[in-house]
């Protein structure tokens, strides 16, 4: 597939008909970012409070992440596989976000006169290309692998009245209509908050909302203050063979397997509130044995009983996203859980890059 940001140039602003110019040119230019509903991961939007969520079909949840990493607070997990836990082979597609050959100079040239942002546009260390100012209106494209670009602008007043939903939604697909998206099966979230509201375009696969999106911050007046996008495009790679979800649980027992799940997507039924007789711990005392104290680990071990086989999202090391086969796992305290599903033909372990010593340090 061919990417139409390698050969995007730039165009002055002036005219009437030099600006009806730029937008044709953006909507052309930005369908290589949809076609096959391509799609990357986008930075947050900012807010200036918690908004109130408000979603059009409340039991949406994005794919799950596996490999995320477990907080401190969160005990370790073993896992089992139960007695009656499928173990059917089958073969699934997968998907990757590729931002092969994309000129981010010139999308940050489009995206500047788009949205009409004045000053040079300076290629940074990082990879990013950034027109605009730190106080003002700006561009930023990322040198990630989805090229991944922000509109902000931080000037726009907090005067007038809030955008109603289904205004904000309106504003969000006309300017996301015009901008090339494809939104042909996209699946909507309004997040209503004052001052502004954010609607989300959530990316799909087979009807289900991947952890992808588009963003439209809406401020006061119906005010644009943020808009956030991607020029990567989602690649299927079919055929992957998949082991037997009994198989890929005892898989994922074995040492380093635990990098690709399980992980958790949702946990199981709160505990109690009550909580019981309070303790302190300076008088608690830790197990014995001879007169010696035992080591203490918390350790939860689960049964997996049953399987659902889908996908979740993968982060590479180089910072490529994968969209994977995966089994959502259902344990046996009704929590949830992601695991990679793939043959470990297609699975690759590697050492963390060596951390450079600085002559200095090796002298002393």
């Amino acid at each position: 597939m061919t990417n139409p940001w390698v050969s995007a140039s730039p165009r002055t602003r002036g005219s009437a008909a030099a600006v009806v110019a730029v937008v044709v040119l953006v909507a052309t230019l930005l369908i290589g970012m949809v076609i096959g509903r391509s799609s990357a991961t986008v930075p947050a939007v900012p807010t200036a409070v918690t908004p109130t969520v408000v979603v059009q079909e409340p039991d949406a949840s994005p794919l799950p992440v596996v490999g995320a990493v477990l907080t401190a607070d969160q005990p370790l997990t073993v896992f089992r596989a139960g007695e009656a836990l499928s173990n059917d082979r089958a073969r699934a597609a997968g998907y990757r976000v590729v931002d092969t050959d994309i000129d981010r100079r010139g999308l940050a040239q489009v995206l500047a006169e788009t949205f009409g942002v004045d000053g040079t546009i300076v290629a940074e260390t990082s990879g990013d290309w950034r027109v605009g100012s730190a106080n003002g209106p700006s561009i930023v494209v990322s040198g990630d692998a989805q090229a991944s670009w922000l509109f902000s602008d931080p000037t726009v007043g907090d005067l007038g009245r809030v955008p109603a939903r289904e205004a904000a939604l309106e504003t969000a697909r006309g300017l996301l209509g015009d901008l090339g998206v494809d939104l042909t099966g996209v699946d909507w979230q309004v997040d209503a908050a004052t001052p502004r509201t954010t609607v989300i375009a959530w990316q799909t696969i087979k009807e289900q909302r991947t952890q992808l999106a588009w963003r439209v911050s809406i401020g006061r007046r119906g005010a644009i203050t943020a808009v956030s996008g991607f020029a990567g495009t989602l690649q299927p790679m079919p055929g992957y063979p998949v082991l037997g979800a009994a198989d890929a649980v005892r898989r994922s027992t074995q040492p380093g397997w635990s990098a690709f799940g399980p992980t958790p997507f949702m946990e199981g039924p709160a505990a109690s509130d009550d909580p019981g007789e309070p303790g302190s711990p300076f008088t608690a005392t830790s197990p014995t044995l001879g007169g010696r104290s035992v080591a203490v680990a918390t350790v939860r071990e689960l049964v997996a009983i049953d399987a659902e086989l889908g996908l979740a999202e993968f982060k590479q090391p180089s910072g490529e996203i994968l969209i994977l086969p995966a089994y959502l796992l259902i344990a046996n305290d009704g929590s949830s859980w992601s695991l990679l599903a793939i043959s470990s033909a297609y699975v690759k372990f590697q050492a963390p890059p060596t951390p450079v010593v600085s002559s200095s340090i090796r002298s002393n």
